[in-house]
């Protein structure tokens, strides 16, 4: 007998309109408008989608036939504000990141409407050529926006104005490339009391001190240059991430110290660089050691030093619940493997350590673009023969090696003593720089 369809059997027409809205959020715009064909009941709920994204694929879609930049320009806001014009409902979340796209007067008046119906998640990127160039300078009316729980800046200049009194609510805070005013991070942060992750990637300050304080901060990323690191507050931090270009970090032990719930490291050369020159008397172990990090991750290191390689030294034995420890080399032009009977200094560091049970919890480890000279074979073997629940070792040769010479570093790690009978060798290497 065949089933003959009711009103009722219309599960598409039945759906409630938060799920109509979840749905309808996931798809571009345009397709969203023509998602109203599908049902009656579905006529209008593209005008009241609580998250607008504006994006590559939006102006993608756009049929026209208008070479000249401008005009593109012209037509992709006039899109973007009929959008508004006829939306009906709270915004909740606002995306604008299409490439090419120019500053201009109606991006202001979209942040003052945003601003003024409770926006919570905003996003504005430019994309302009060069660091420390600015396609957009923020409207005064984004500081008002006080629901803003997540927002994402690229390109652009952000100068909050005297009467800013803080984003309360504010969780997440992106920054790429954004112009900021010298005394950004000590007076920003402390009006941000709920913030718990900040990236901030290549943004342009005057040269000053980059001060964390930030009860709530659990992830921390900053790529660029800045004359102090210092976390001042940040109790709950526990991923960080730098990469500076240039430094005056304190002492090892001062920075260490304020990172009481640290879990997750990456550093790199310049970092430890300048640690090794701020203080050339202090010890192969920290005085408190790092209890809580579990993954260390240091990139762009040379050991073309001693005072370097006390440092990294110093890093790895003041950690001794280490799980995941990468390190990447910054290779030159490759050389012959040493001898056998050749030994580093970071070997000595190592060895004359009371070593056993350092790398107890180890079940990684990771060197990358390794040219296989006297202190990354001396570290590889070190690993090997102290972390006795270790699971694996990735090894990834320098793209410049030739054949004979990565086959050399094989054979030769392959004789190295494993304490871990489970510990799986892993070899990588990339005959060109793609």
């Amino acid at each position: 007998m065949k089933r003959v369809c009711q009103a009722s059997d219309d599960r598409i027409t039945s759906l409630l309109a938060d799920v109509i809205h979840h749905i309808l959020a996931f798809l571009p715009i345009k397709d969203a408008a023509k998602a109203s064909t599908l049902s009656r009941k579905w006529r209008h709920h593209w005008r009241s989608i609580p998250r607008l994204v504006f994006d590559h694929g939006f102006a993608r879609n756009l049929e026209e036939d208008v070479v000249e930049s401008s005009s593109m320009n012209n037509r992709i806001m006039l899109n973007i504000c009929t959008a508004l014009l006829v939306h009906d409902g709270p915004i909740t979340k606002f995306e604008l990141s299409i490439p090419g796209l120019c500053a201009c007067r109606e991006i202001d008046h979209i942040i003052l409407h945003l601003s003024s119906n409770g926006v919570q998640d905003f996003t504005l990127m430019f994309y302009c050529r060069y660091i420390g160039t600015a396609g957009y300078h923020m409207h005064t009316s984004l500081f008002s926006a006080l629901h803003l729980k997540s927002l994402t800046l690229r390109s652009c200049a952000f100068t909050p104005p005297t009467w800013f009194t803080g984003f309360n609510m504010l969780t997440n805070l992106q920054l790429i490339n954004v112009i900021l005013p010298s005394d950004f991070f000590k007076e920003f942060l402390p009006k941000c009391p709920m913030l718990e992750s900040l990236r901030a990637i290549e943004c342009s300050a005057p040269a000053g001190r980059l001060e964390i304080v930030a009860p709530f901060l659990k992830y921390f990323t900053f790529v660029g240059s800045f004359l102090d690191v210092c976390f001042e507050y940040a109790p709950l931090l526990s991923h960080v991430s730098l990469d500076l270009a240039e430094s005056n970090t304190p002492d090892m032990v001062s920075l260490f110290a304020s990172l009481l719930a640290l879990q997750q490291l990456l550093v790199n050369y310049d970092i430890l660089k300048f640690l090794a020159q701020g203080d050339r008397n202090f010890p192969t172990r920290l005085p408190t050691p790092i209890e809580g990090l579990k993954v260390l991750e240091t990139i762009s290191i040379v050991f073309d030093g001693l005072e370097m390689e006390r440092v990294f030294v110093c890093l790895i034995m003041s950690s001794p619940n280490l799980r995941s420890l990468t390190v990447q080399m910054e290779s030159g032009e490759p050389s012959d493997l040493p001898a056998n009977d050749e030994v580093s200094s970071i070997r000595r560091l190592l060895e004359a350590e009371d070593s056993p049970g350092c790398l107890k919890h180890l079940r990684e480890f990771r060197i990358d673009d390794t040219c296989g000279c006297q202190a990354e074979l001396d570290l590889v073997r070190f690993v090997l023969a102290t972390a006795p629940i270790l699971q694996s070792i990735h090894i990834t040769a320098y793209y410049k090696l030739d054949t004979k010479k990565v086959m050399k570093l094989m054979k030769e790690v392959m004789h190295y003593k494993r304490v871990s009978k489970e510990a799986e060798l892993i070899f990588n290497w990339n005959d060109d720089e793609d």
